[in-house]
């Protein structure tokens, strides 16, 4: 009996021995693929140096994740030229989680149609933008001559707060763009009003004049946060850039088209500008001069402007997209069909998926990946999409009213 008992203690110490950490690294992963790839970034591989050491293989592991996700579509649109340590992994957990959102939306987003009163129910909303304010998203937009905005905040039941929506009224055109807390709105009579978003409402700030006539309308706005910059384009292909922090005057302005602007996007280094002239011009900032003009294939109208650091995407009026390299001295590396009806309104860009709105009143949501894969299709019941917006999950869009989808159960 006591040799019984020696043998059962003993047995009992190397079982209070067993770990992961004695396992096979086979079996390892076979556990770890059970396990979300959230978990696997920011959880367990933050554990010990040897779990770190195994999820750490991108080929082994993190490809191998995204070919299971989408398969034959493992190559990223934004696939570094050289090797990044965080790349693949980032791009696994982001792929998996917007899959997994957007692939069966009915069951994991929420729907919510901003319904507008009368008068203000008459005309279309021109534009939309959702903004950040200390950890509650607000939705802004323009509707009938006027800015209106919306709290969009969590709570137990139901999902949302329904903030009535307040309105600003004065002449907009309907461009709206951001910097911090600080709204940017071209409006019809040639001015740039900023106002300052707070947990009260939106205040004027200050109101940028452009001098142009009757026949140079302003067209678009886009901002560059880190500079404090942002810029307008006009109908006659103007642009006109100012700095936030300095006098209501434009700091220079230059005419890159011969033909009214469709869209504008910027960063630190680049103004990029669309135009019905069938081109999109890359001014640098640096240089202060236009580097390159480049002419859409097929005769197409470029509509809309997705601007990264690693890639441009460019929408036209034939529903195709056109990939641009800004370190190829931006040259065209690839264009894809959308199956889209109508002309290109949107596009975002990111490490999870691709989003495309169009004038045919749907939003697709495709793989970032070449070529990119369709995982669903959202229908707004809307005739057409004019904007779209996307930040935190949360997608916005605008036409004859406002949609908004976001995930469910989610709390702020």
């Amino acid at each position: 009996m006591d040799d019984e008992n020696a043998r059962c203690a003993h047995d009992g110490e190397e079982c209070a021995q067993l770990s992961l950490l004695c396992l096979p690294v086979e079996m390892f992963l076979h556990i770890c693929s059970f396990l979300d790839a959230s978990t696997l970034v920011h959880g367990l591989s933050l554990v010990c140096k040897q779990f770190y050491l195994i999820l750490k293989d991108d080929n082994l592991l993190w490809k191998a994740r995204i070919d299971l996700i989408l398969p034959n579509a493992s190559y990223s649109l934004l696939c570094p030229e050289r090797p990044d340590k965080l790349f693949w992994k980032l791009s696994c957990v982001a792929i998996a989680k917007q899959t997994a959102l957007f692939e069966k939306p009915q069951n994991s987003m929420e729907k919510l149609l901003i319904e507008f009163p009368l008068p203000l129910a008459r005309d279309a909303a021109t534009s939309v933008l959702l903004m950040p304010v200390d950890g509650i998203t607000y939705l802004v937009g323009t509707k009938d001559h006027s800015l209106f905005y919306k709290k969009l905040s969590y709570r137990e039941e139901p999902f949302y707060e329904d903030v009535n929506i307040k309105y600003l009224k004065y002449a907009t055109l309907g461009c709206l763009t951001a910097i911090d807390h600080t709204i940017y709105n071209g409006c019809s009579d040639n001015t740039v009003k900023s106002w300052v978003l707070t947990n009260t409402g939106l205040v004027h700030d200050r109101t940028y004049e452009i001098k142009c006539n009757e026949f140079n309308k302003l067209r678009d706005v886009s901002s560059c946060p880190e500079r404090a910059f942002f810029a307008t384009g006009t109908s006659l292909g103007t642009i006109y850039v100012f700095d936030s922090r300095s006098s209501n005057k434009p700091i220079y302005q230059y005419r890159p088209h011969t033909e009214y602007m469709t869209k504008l996007a910027m960063n630190t280094e680049y103004i990029l500008s669309a135009s019905r002239d069938k081109t999109v011009s890359v001014w640098d900032q640096r240089a202060g001069r236009t580097i390159k003009s480049i002419t859409i294939p097929d005769k197409a109208i470029p509509m809309y402007i997705n601007m990264r650091r690693d890639l441009v995407c460019v929408g036209d009026n034939k529903k195709k997209l056109h990939m641009l390299d800004p370190k190829n001295d931006f040259e065209l590396v690839k264009s894809y069909s959308t199956k889209h009806t109508g002309h290109i309104t949107g596009v975002r860009l990111t490490h999870g998926c691709l989003i495309t709105s169009s004038w045919d009143g749907t939003v697709r949501i495709s793989s970032p990946t070449d070529p990119p894969k369709p995982i669903t299709t959202l229908r707004s019941s809307m005739k057409y999409i004019r904007r779209m917006d996307y930040l935190n999950d949360t997608l916005a869009i605008a036409g004859p009213s406002v949609v908004v989808w976001r995930p469910r159960n989610r709390r702020v």
